[in-house]
């Protein structure tokens, strides 16, 4: 999906935003808990921007692509 194109909750995505699926969210804290679904989250999320930020690096001849 490229930035500012509607997702199926209908809701404009900007750079850097995610759309966490409720159910799933709440199954999650239901299945382990709180504090492990909120640091799975954020590690999930910092793992996509990072991930972003790499093939952005590699597009531009700024980072080889074994890096």
């Amino acid at each position: 999906m490229r930035v500012g194109e509607g997702n199926r909750s209908g809701r404009r995505r900007l750079p850097h935003t995610f759309v966490l699926d409720g159910a799933l969210v709440e199954r999650a804290r239901r299945e382990v808990g709180e504090p492990d679904v909120v640091r799975s989250i954020e590690a999930a999320l910092a793992a996509a921007i990072d991930y972003r930020s790499w093939i952005r690096e590699v597009r531009a001849g700024r980072r080889d692509v074994l890096s």
